[in-house]
């Protein structure tokens, strides 16, 4: 009879290694998109974190990503009664952004790309000539140091492990302020050469004529080559938290019949 062979507590503690450095990595894949996150508060046109006002309604940050978000809420906004969206999704491509996994998972997906849905043309809102599905964009921040509230001067925080260790806080920009943003990117491209992971920005909520408010975004410095090395890891780390869903609710909410009439779609 064969002698069966020995193994050795080396060898067998590596194997275990091994084994639990896979299980590891499977388990932060399946969860890579549940983290959660909290979000900056632009509600009446006040720039507020965890409930409390920025001065001057501005802040210093560094945008270490950006994507694209849409979200359909079933039925009229109340502000007293704040109800989870039906459908969202995330993406980098209007071209190929779809409903969350989550939310076709929940039975509520309202089209199978965003760019087919009805809830997404002009003209499906429930008032007015714009969009049942509201177009934003999801940004998160870090800060990047202090605007100084009676000059506005800025002072930057240098410091690569606050890059690296800082929490991040997210905005959601609104439809009205989308071109804006747009803007800015270009112009970052085009000028300064870079993303706007690689530029210090003042990012400032203000009140509008038309849009009761609206959120601009400024250059205030470029970031300097001792602290990128520590932004491109966090901007690659961050692409892959950013997409965290909402919250839905029961699946109650299905695909709701939609009839056109001319250029506006009604329920």
């Amino acid at each position: 009879m064969a002698t069966k062979p020995k193994v050795t507590e080396t060898t067998a503690v590596t194997n275990w290694e091994a084994e639990m450095e896979e299980q590891a990595k499977a388990a932060a894949a399946q969860e890579a998109n549940t983290g959660g996150g909290s979000f900056f508060s632009t509600k009446a046109g006040v720039l507020a974190f965890g409930g409390q006002a920025l001065p001057n309604n501005e802040m210093a940050v560094l945008i270490v990503d950006g994507i694209l978000e849409n979200v359909w809420y079933p039925g009229a906004y109340d502000p007293d009664e704040m109800i989870p969206p039906g459908c969202f999704a995330f993406g980098r491509d209007e071209a190929d952004i779809a409903p969350h996994l989550s939310v076709v998972q929940n039975g509520t997906a309202q089209s199978k790309l965003c760019k087919d849905c009805e809830k997404n043309a002009w003209g499906s809102a429930e008032k007015g000539a714009g969009k049942a599905c509201g177009n934003r964009r999801r940004l998160a921040l870090i800060t990047a140091g202090k605007l100084d509230e009676k000059t506005g001067a800025f002072t930057p925080i240098l410091d690569p492990e606050h890059y690296t260790s800082s929490s991040v806080g997210y905005l959601k920009v609104p439809p009205t302020s989308i071109a804006g943003y747009a803007n800015y990117v270009k112009q970052l491209s085009a000028g300064a050469k870079r993303p706007p992971h690689g530029v210090f920005t003042k990012v400032k909520v203000r009140p509008h004529p038309k849009k009761q408010f609206e959120i601009s975004f400024e250059a205030l410095d470029l970031c300097p080559g001792a602290i990128m090395g520590a932004i491109m890891e966090r901007h690659k780390q961050e692409a892959q938290l950013i997409e965290f869903p909402y919250q839905l609710g029961d699946g109650a909410v299905k695909k709701a019949p939609v009839k056109t009439t001319g250029k506006k779609y009604t329920r």
